[in-house]
């Protein structure tokens, strides 16, 4: 199935279940604000409250805007690096910092 991730609402997954975890290797990077805001919140759709966002990019730093993290109610940590990887990876986890 091939699907634009902003629109995941418009599907019925995991048989009405929440999700655990996403993870993602989306390019982020090269991503408008408002198109990442709209991945994210229709990922967010299906986690359970205490479910993360694991984010593998090849970015710096977390490769979502603070703005939008804010504006989601989210908050992200660096949970790894490979730094022998060329170019250098890195994993963040993303998850709410509020509750319903």
């Amino acid at each position: 199935m091939w699907m634009d991730a902003a629109k995941l609402s418009s599907v019925c997954l995991f048989g009405g279940d929440r999700a655990v975890a996403v993870v993602s290797g989306l390019p982020f990077l090269s991503m408008t604000p408002k198109q990442v805001t709209a991945i994210l919140a229709e990922a967010f759709g299906y986690l359970r409250h205490d479910g993360a966002f694991y984010q593998f990019t090849y970015g710096l730093s977390c490769p979502v805007p603070r703005v939008v993290l804010d504006q989601l109610g989210l908050e992200s940590v660096r949970i790894g690096r490979a730094l022998v990887n060329v170019p250098p990876a890195a994993v963040y986890r993303i998850r709410r910092t509020r509750k319903p």
